[in-house]
């Protein structure tokens, strides 16, 4: 196969997209597609080389697997071994001791499947893993290692029907990528099975020379096409159901420049061009450390990446993608080619140096508990061992793992009664966290019923995921209107620009003549309150992680905006925090907070009260 500089172009695209989208998912919503582009161009040329020697009947499985780990193992090794050192003085004792377990699954190449299983209600475990990004490298070594048995099949021993067999995969992958997506979203996201599709179109390209050499006018026109697809797909699509059939939109965008792009061609030479070409080449070590870069300088400077650390993050990870491509990548790469060493001391090699740091690394789990005090690691526990069952998660609060409003048991959740007074609770997990404390604290005469959502502002813009616009539709056109209510509690993790949609959605409620409350937002932090109280100097810690000005802003706007409507807010802040520096931290010896936020049943019970 010919070098093609314009894939270079297009690894580009994908390594600054991804990378964007990890420092500022704000700016940069859709820039996960990142990893489908390099999924598809994976699929170009692995299969397209496998393909080419098997063919000249040259292909050998223990010389594509050494290329492989020679390619791909020394700049991920050095990556996991410095992760390691920072997360040993970074983490806490638990942390440490998941980060080993990740560690183990990331050089089994399993990560993907690892990552899948701590997939919880708000996934914090997964945000602050530093090799949560190993997941996509796990899925690229599956597809190596399934691949090229196929392929030998397919190609070598029944040619006739390679066509149907590569298709049949193919449909199958994808079938089960938009089953998945329906029923368990993180596991279509995570799972290596549902991602072949996409490796095996753009091997296509590669196997059945499905590039278009003529109609210059028409390459130029469906290239161009193909890479503005991809970078309105970074600004416009969102995770909400995601791969399934959005997925398609950025597959066949990658799959069109490859089949399309050509050196004549204006889009080529703009893929190829010099700047495009270097991010290009240092994608692969840009990818590795960006992640591990941005958790631990979130660690270190404890605070969430505001303008100028996202600029300081995108040039660190640049700047340690660049020295490892060169004096890791570059260097091995050419030491190798000097002096070809054998496959099985290749083998042993990957798995000696993996296996070590890995028990190096359990090793150290049983010396961490010796840096912390019995009271630090029990505030760790409480954070490891939480489980917010309160919040009636699959019941009366949908999540990523219950994505769907047939999930709503309306029997259980809505429990209005005549000649009662019928309080509802509306909103996403900011609301949920409030339940446990109303239903302990409520009047004899009192009924509580519960809408919430993870992520779901309650308001009537309908925006979000598919469980949020349902069930906020659900609420605020059947349920609300109903007049069964006497009082209805709005509450949610509120921004500045949810304001309007709240006061469009009070006017509209307005007319039930139900008595409103609208909770206003909590005070957070930039690490999980525990996780604050684990540390020797965590009443210092306290004050420089705590998002007092942050959050005050917001509750003296809401505050404001509706102190001239008939309705009553209730400032959540002024009830935990008597100053920046004086805030509630404590029920009982247990942490008010479990999370950034979220209340703990404890917490929920004593700011109910009364």
């Amino acid at each position: 196969m010919k070098f093609r500089e314009d894939i270079q172009g297009l690894r580009a695209l994908a390594v600054l997209s991804v990378v964007i989208y990890h420092i500022s998912p704000h700016h940069l919503p859709g820039g996960f597609i990142g990893v489908d582009i390099f999924f598809v161009i994976s699929g170009y040329l692995i299969m397209g080389q496998i393909y080419n020697k098997v063919q000249n009947s040259t292909f050998s499985f223990s010389d594509f697997y050494v290329k492989r780990f020679k390619r791909l193992f020394p700049a991920y090794f050095v990556t996991v071994a410095i992760s390691s050192i920072f997360a040993f003085f970074y983490f806490l004792p638990g942390e440490f001791g998941k980060y080993a377990w990740s560690l183990v699954a990331s050089c089994l190449y399993v990560s993907n499947f690892y990552f899948y299983t701590k997939s919880g209600y708000f996934d914090s475990e997964l945000q602050g893993s530093p090799l949560l990004h190993t997941w996509s490298l796990s899925v690229e070594e599956q597809f190596y290692a399934v691949m090229p048995v196929i392929m030998v099949v397919a190609f070598g021993v029944y040619k006739r029907l390679s066509l149907l067999i590569l298709s049949g995969l193919a449909v199958l992958s994808f079938a089960l990528c938009v089953y998945l997506t329906q029923s368990d979203v993180s596991f279509a996201f995570f799972a290596s099975f549902t991602r072949f599709w996409q490796f095996i179109l753009g091997g296509a390209i590669a196997i059945y020379s499905l590039h278009i050499q003529k109609h210059r006018i028409v390459c130029e026109a469906v290239a161009a096409a193909g890479v503005f697809t991809l970078l309105t797909s970074c600004i416009l699509l969102t995770h909400d159901e995601f791969p399934g059939i959005k997925a398609v939109i950025p597959t066949l965008a990658t799959v069109a420049v490859l089949a399309f792009s050509r050196k004549d061609l204006f889009i080529y030479r703009l893929l190829a061009l010099k700047p495009a070409e270097f991010i290009g080449n240092i994608s692969y070590s840009l990818y590795l450390w960006h992640w591990p870069v941005i958790i631990f300088y979130q660690l270190h400077f404890e605070t969430d990446l505001k303008a100028l650390d996202k600029i300081v993050v995108l040039a660190c990870s640049i700047l340690l993608g660049i020295l490892s491509y060169y004096f890791i990548e570059e260097r091995f790469r050419k030491r190798v080619s000097s002096k070809v060493k054998p496959a099985k001391r290749v083998y042993f090699q990957v798995a000696t140096m993996s296996a070590a740091l890995c028990f190096l690394v359990y090793g150290l789990t049983e010396i961490m508990p010796m840096r912390f005090s019995e009271k630090q690691l029990a505030f760790e526990r409480f954070m490891e061992n939480h489980e917010p069952d309160y919040f009636r998660p699959g019941v009366c609060f949908l999540t990523s793992k219950h994505p769907d409003i047939s999930y709503f048991d309306k029997d259980a959740c809505l429990v209005a009664q005549e000649q009662k007074e019928n309080i509802l609770l509306v909103g996403d997990s900011h609301a949920a966290h409030w339940y446990a404390g109303l239903a302990a604290n409520k009047k004899q005469n009192q009924t509580i019923s519960q809408i919430t959502a993870s992520g779901c502002k309650p308001t009537i813009s309908y925006k979000g995921k598919k469980r949020c616009t349902a069930l906020m539709r659900y609420a605020f056109e059947q349920v609300i209107p109903s007049g069964k209510y006497d009082k209805i509690i709005i509450s949610a993790r509120w921004k500045m620009d949810d304001l309007p949609w709240l006061l469009r959605t009070l006017d509209q409620i307005e007319v039930t003549k139900a008595e409103v409350t609208v909770f206003g937002p909590i005070i957070e932090y930039t690490q999980p309150l525990p996780r604050i109280l684990a540390h020797s100097d965590y009443e210092e810690k306290l004050v420089r992680t705590r998002k007092y000005d942050f959050i005050e802003n917001i509750d003296a706007e809401f505050k404001s905006k509706l102190s001239d409507r008939n309705v009553n807010y209730k400032s959540i802040l002024q009830n935990i925090c008597a100053t920046a520096a004086d805030c509630k931290t404590l029920v009982e010896g247990k942490p008010m907070q479990f999370d950034y936020g979220h209340l703990t049943q404890e917490g929920s019970l004593m700011l109910t009260k009364g």
